[in-house]
This record gives C-alpha cells, structure tokens and sequence, in this order.
C-alpha cells in the first residue's frame, strides 16, 4: 500500500504518480492507444511519434477507494515524553516532538484512508483521565487539521494511566456505530504504567483494558517508544491481548526508538489495517486518457475495456478499476505499488 511521495506500507491504499517516460518508438496504429515498442533501425524518428509521449508532468493524486477503518491513537502524554530518545551519538529532540511530526504526516497521508482519532493519557498532569475529554479527537475522516491543533494545544506532563486511556477509548467506540472495515487502537508509550499501588497491578489493569477492547471487537496495537522500558512484559502481554501482535514476535508488540524507526511503524500499523481496493480515485484527468501506462509493482497491466483482465476508467471517467487476476493480486496484499504513468499509452488487450 502507497501513501502520496511513495511511502510503502503493506497494503494498497494511494497510488504513486510519476510523469511519462521518454518516447521510446511509436504507437502500433498512430492513434496514440497502442502499445509503446522500441523503435526499429530505420523506423520512424521523434517527429513521427506521439508528440504528446513523455510530455506531461502534472501529477494526478490517486486515492484507494476501500472502506475506511477507525483508528483511535491512544497517546501517551506523562512528563517523560518531553524528553529526547536516549541515543549515541545523542539526539536532543524531545520524543513528544519526535511523536507530533510522525503522527502528523500518518494522519495528513491517509486521513482519506483511515477514519482517525485521538485520545491521550493522562488528562490532568498527574494519574487522571477524564472520560468526557480524554478524547481530543473523535474518530472520522479528514482528521489531519485536528490532530494538528491538537499538538499545537497540548504538551506532555504527569504520569502513566494507560489503563485509563484505554478505557476512555472503548467508551468512545461504544458510541459509534460498528465500522465494518474495522476498528483498532494504536496505543502508544514510552513507558510502563505506573498510576496503581504497584507496578504489577498497573500492569494487569492495563492488559485487562486491552482484553476489553478486544472482547468488543476492537483490536490493538502496542507501540513501545523511545526505549525507556525496564520490564516490557506489560507490553508483549497487552500486544497479545490486543489481537494483532507484530509478526515473529518476540516482542510481541512494535518497538520504536528513533524518529525513522516511529515512521516505519506507524506505516505498517497503518498498512495492515487499510482495505485494499481495486478501484482507485483520480484527483484529475490527464490531458490524454489513452495515454497512460499502468503498473503494479513495476509491471505493466494491460487496459481492458471488456473489464475482464486489466485495468478501466470504471465506472466513470475519474476511476480507474482493476479486474481478473489484477485485481485479485491487490486484495490479497500482494501488490506494494500501484502506479499510474501518464504521457505515454500502456497496452490495450480488449
């Protein structure tokens, strides 16, 4: 899956643009629908080809059409994500800045993709969490602006109530209709809980709200950030409670501890949890419909205008659809990159 500048995660979600290639030979009937082939010795020269081939460089943005899934980030905010991610050499960027940008960037890639939220813990700037604002962003789409000015409001203080948190998160969700495409928690921190009598007890209150999350049909991701972790079972347990832990775990839940490292993991949560589509939405026409090229993963599909093995504008003119086996290589994660190359024709096989 593709967000716009060509971020892969694991399942197709946007499409990557790129201009058309520099004209290589001419089309098979001159019409400008045929299929690009290398020019042979003797063969027509650069005034004869399509004009057109190569030529345009406007991008035309792609976005998946799958249903999108509910994603409520559940957020760290104790007093220990103001500070930087231990490191030699040592990097003095606060992990709440680290967190800010790449959660940003996640939610103003996809936010068309995944209905996002956000909710935070603590609440107050020590063990509370109250239950009518936990929430600071509900969960929709088109969310980025929120969690925008969410960051531009708020900086971190107090302690670790994750339990809290977590259950703040299932109240919202209980007030939403079901989303069938999905709904998940990303809970993310950068520490054990720590607001209980003891460190086991915050322990099991935090697995113990992950279970209920679950027991309701929410599942939930584990981010441990920046290091800070002298026991990590609370974590490998509430990853395997959650239902999604990370593959080939140990550990069990996704760990993160530089600024590339968070971006990584924040796009394969992302990835895993988008429905892959066959029906892709432009953004624009290109200047020639006809001539595009079509790719997954680097190989060219052809155009079929039966619908039976290919790609189409399906069902209007600003679609494209994919059909037959292409189609069935997306849905099932098969694909990395879905690319729509314009400036040039692709081949057509019906």
């Amino acid at each position: 899956m593709l967000r716009i500048a060509a971020l892969v995660l694991a399942l197709p979600a946007l499409a990557s643009i790129a201009c058309g290639p520099t004209p290589q030979g001419g089309d098979d009937d001159g019409d400008g629908g045929g299929v690009v082939v290398d020019a042979p010795a003797g063969g027509p020269d650069a005034d004869e080809r399509d004009a057109s081939c190569g030529a345009q460089n406007t991008p035309i943005a792609v976005e998946n059409l799958g249903d999108p899934p509910d994603l409520l980030v559940v957020l760290d905010r104790s007093g220990s994500m103001s500070s930087p991610i231990p490191s030699f050499p040592p990097n003095f960027t606060p992990k709440w800045t680290i967190m800010r940008d790449a959660l940003n960037t996640l939610a103003a890639d996809l936010e068309d993709n995944i209905r996002f939220g956000l909710a935070e813990f603590p609440t107050d700037d020590d063990c509370a969490v109250d239950g009518g604002s936990a929430v600071r962003v509900p969960i929709d789409l088109d969310q980025a602006p929120e969690i925008a000015g969410y960051f531009s409001s708020r900086s971190p203080n107090g302690n670790t109530p994750a339990h809290l948190g977590l259950a703040a998160a299932l109240t919202h969700y209980q007030g939403l209709a079901v989303n069938p495409a999905g709904r998940y928690v990303l809970f993310a921190t950068d520490g054990e809980p720590n607001c209980a009598a003891d460190a086991a007890t915050a322990a099991s209150q935090t697995v113990a709200a992950v279970t209920a999350l679950a027991q309701a049909g929410i599942k939930t991701y584990v981010l441990g950030f920046g290091g800070g972790f002298t026991n990590d079972a609370v974590l490998n347990n509430a990853a395997q409670a959650g239902q999604v832990p990370r593959a080939g775990g140990p550990p069990h839940y996704y760990a993160a501890n530089s600024a590339a490292e968070l971006a990584a993991v924040l796009d394969t949560i992302a990835g895993g949890i988008i429905v892959p589509s066959c029906s892709y939405a432009l953004a624009s026409l290109p200047p020639n419909p006809d001539d595009v090229t079509v790719t997954l993963d680097g190989v060219v599909v052809p155009r079929s205008t039966q619908h039976t093995n290919g790609w189409d504008y399906h069902p209007d003119a600003m679609t494209i659809t994919f059909f037959g086996s292409y189609c069935d290589q997306i849905t099932s994660g098969a694909v990395a990159n879905v690319s729509f190359v314009y400036g040039c024709p692709g081949p057509v096989i019906d």
